[in-house]
């Protein structure tokens, strides 16, 4: 079994990336919800990636190789530092799983506070956390400002993982 790390892909081509990194026999988990769009006076329920830009690929780095991730179409890079490709805790990835649907896709259910509310991430891999609601980033997800590692940071969560204070 191997490690948890994070691929950044090239602008709106996740699902390229995904699709050729199953073909390399990676695992690979692209992890979508459910956005409501309207065009041409229809509504339709879409599937986004939650992440834009980003999935997650599940390889043991000792024995398998990673450099042709780089070089399959749809991938920007692979996270990393000088010294490689750096893994994410398995506990990110099951509280997301956990998340998830039957079908490994999320719900979001929307109940807007207002700009310059104080609010709490309720649950995932930021529980806990206290921010600034900034905006609303799209129809399903919300930008806040947290204080983390001692500087102010914006994050873009799911709308439906935010509590008002």
């Amino acid at each position: 079994m191997g490690q948890w790390f994070v691929v950044y892909c090239r602008p709106g081509l996740e699902t390229r990336a995904l699709t050729n990194l199953k073909r390399q026999e990676y695992n690979v988990w692209l992890p979508l919800y459910r956005k409501t769009r309207r065009h041409a006076r229809k509504t339709e329920k879409v599937l986004r990636p939650l992440f834009p830009r980003y999935l997650f690929i599940n390889f043991d780095l000792s024995s398998q190789p990673w450099r042709p991730i780089l070089s399959t179409s749809g991938v920007y890079t692979i996270v990393s530092n000088s010294e490689g490709p750096i893994a994410i805790s398995d506990d990110v990835i099951s509280g997301l799983l956990n998340r998830a649907d039957a079908e490994g896709i999320f719900e979001v259910n929307l109940n807007m506070p207002k700009p310059g509310d104080l609010v709490r991430i309720e649950s995932g891999p930021m529980a806990d956390l206290e921010g600034i609601f900034q905006a609303k980033h799209d129809s399903d997800r919300v930008m806040l400002l947290l204080k983390l590692m001692g500087r102010e940071v914006r994050v873009s969560v799911e709308a439906n993982e935010v509590e008002r204070l």
